[in-house]
């Protein structure tokens, strides 16, 4: 019995002996393979969402000026690195024949003013009947006139200035290149509406025209109406496009330069086609006038005959007062040259000669031209502020800066569609230059005091996020959770699921 007694109390010990072994290992095993986490507490902390963009330093205003007549370049006043204010003179061509022609109109002026005060007697019959024949001419010469002004305004308008709106020469125009503002815009687009309707009534004007003066006077008043409307309407075009610059308009600077081109070929085929009605506006007006005086028999109208020479000649004068200006280049705006490409002696043709042009760059408006990827853009908004730094300079040399445009439409760079973001510098520094590499770090937004996890915390799942919290017991549980902005720092904001104090698990080098 003995031996039996043993041999079970042997077994028995082996028995348990397997067991707590095989506890053991199962324990040890699942020890090997039970999930384990690095940690971090959920905490308040500011978080600030950066965007790292890089670019170039453009300058916000910069031409290239050339003279829009013929003639010999007779001084150059200017090289590459001069300051010039606006309104200096940096080149003139020779002007020798126009201000001769300026003396001879302001000559002819002072005769017609010395006469205003002169009556002239009665004409005889045969005198009467040469009166009546200059009148049937000017007359015939004015219609021509007016209606020549008419074809040449309206082909400025259409052909030229309306290329930079949809829909010109119709009521409801829309100017398609930047303006200041949107007053700016309603207006110029109110202002080509405008100029349609005059133009309309100046076309009946004239299909109305008879031999009776009350049909003359009408279309003369309906032409007036029309070259001052559109002349008015130009000037403020010519404004907009003056304003322009690659900076801020989207535009290359060739396609500035043709809005600028199609302009001032508007306003001048316009002024042409003014001073010629003007011309014979006052022919018409002295014909008329003295046959009504010869008529009436009263020296009184001679005064009206004057007046309207006196008008014509003071019309050649500023003819003439016009072209001498277009023999000038004057620096447009404050500004440093960067290059004189003319010399004194060179003949220039306009559209045939090349390359003769005096460049200016505006050294106290800088910009920063970069592109950010499209995941971007929705938190990029004017007023943004940056700090760039500067290759040349080095990461410790920091300007600050602000965005300044954020363009509405993409640029495909390197097969990824980005956008271009203008940024501007908010004070000047001599340490500026155009063409420089800028790094810029833009902030776009910020949370103070917000309950903030590691970003690597997070679990996407769908359009939902989820953490791990860890429980009373240890244990981690799925929560999800609402996030807000992501900060450069590698945390993001929750704005709701979990509380301060909270432990989150995360899947990235202990924080703690």
């Amino acid at each position: 019995m003995k031996t039996n007694d043993q041999k079970l109390k042997l077994w028995l010990g082996i028995g348990i002996a397997v067991v707590a072994v095989a506890v053991g290992v199962t324990t040890y095993v699942l020890s090997r393979h039970a999930p384990t986490y690095s940690t971090a507490p959920v905490a308040r902390r500011n978080i600030t969402q950066i965007v790292r963009a890089s670019g170039s330093v453009v300058a916000e205003q910069e031409s290239e000026l050339s003279f829009s007549t013929q003639g010999k370049i007779v001084e150059v006043r200017v090289h590459s690195g001069d300051v010039v204010h606006k309104g200096d003179i940096l080149a003139h061509l020779d002007s020798g024949t126009i201000q001769a022609q300026l003396d001879g109109a302001l000559a002819d002026l002072s005769a017609s003013e010395s006469q205003l005060s002169k009556l002239e007697s009665g004409a005889r019959p045969e005198e009467l009947a040469l009166y009546s024949q200059k009148y049937t001419d000017s007359s015939s010469a004015l219609t021509v006139a007016m209606n020549n002004a008419y074809l040449q305004t309206v082909d400025a308008l259409t052909n030229k200035s309306d290329s930079l709106f949809l829909n010109g020469n119709t009521v409801n125009p829309t100017i398609n290149i930047r303006t200041e503002n949107l007053t700016q815009q309603m207006t110029i687009d109110a202002e080509r509406v405008n100029v349609k309707d005059k133009l309309d009534a100046w076309k009946t004007a004239l299909s109305n025209i008879t031999n009776a003066t009350t049909s003359i006077d009408t279309a003369r008043a309906m032409t007036r109406n029309g070259l001052s409307s559109a002349q008015t309407f130009l000037t403020h075009l010519s404004a907009i496009t003056n304003a322009l610059s690659v900076g801020n308009s989207g535009m290359t600077q060739s396609m500035i330069n043709t809005a600028m081109t199609a302009v001032n070929g508007a306003q001048q085929q316009v002024t042409a086609a003014s001073n010629t009605f003007t011309a014979s506006d006052a022919a018409w007006s002295s014909a008329h006038g003295s046959l009504t005086l010869e008529n009436a028999g009263t020296r009184n109208e001679d005064l009206q005959s004057q007046s309207a020479l006196l008008a014509k000649a003071s019309a050649q004068v500023e003819a003439y007062r016009s072209a001498l200006s277009q023999t000038y280049i004057l620096a447009p705006f404050d500004g440093t040259i960067t290059d004189v490409n003319m010399k004194v002696g060179e003949v220039v043709v306009p559209g045939i000669s090349a390359g003769e042009n005096i460049g200016i760059i505006n050294t106290n408006l800088y910009n920063i031209e970069v592109y950010v990827p499209q995941n971007t853009i929705g938190s990029m908004n004017p007023g943004n502020p940056a700090t760039i730094t500067f290759d040349a300079y080095g990461s410790g040399a920091i300007f600050p800066a602000s965005v300044y445009l954020v363009s509405p439409s993409e640029t495909i760079k390197n097969g990824i569609s980005s956008y271009k973001v203008t940024l501007r510098f908010n004070q000047n520094d001599p340490r500026i230059r155009s063409g420089l590499t800028a790094n810029a770090l833009i902030t776009t937004a910020t949370s103070t005091n917000a309950i903030a996890v590691p970003t690597r915390a997070l679990i996407t799942k769908g359009d939902q996020k989820y953490v791990l919290v860890r429980d009373t017991e240890g244990t981690f549980v799925q929560q999800q959770v609402t996030t807000g902005i992501t900060g450069s720092d590698g945390y993001t904001e929750i704005l709701e699921g979990v509380q301060d104090g909270d432990i989150v698990a995360h899947f990235g080098a202990d924080t703690y």
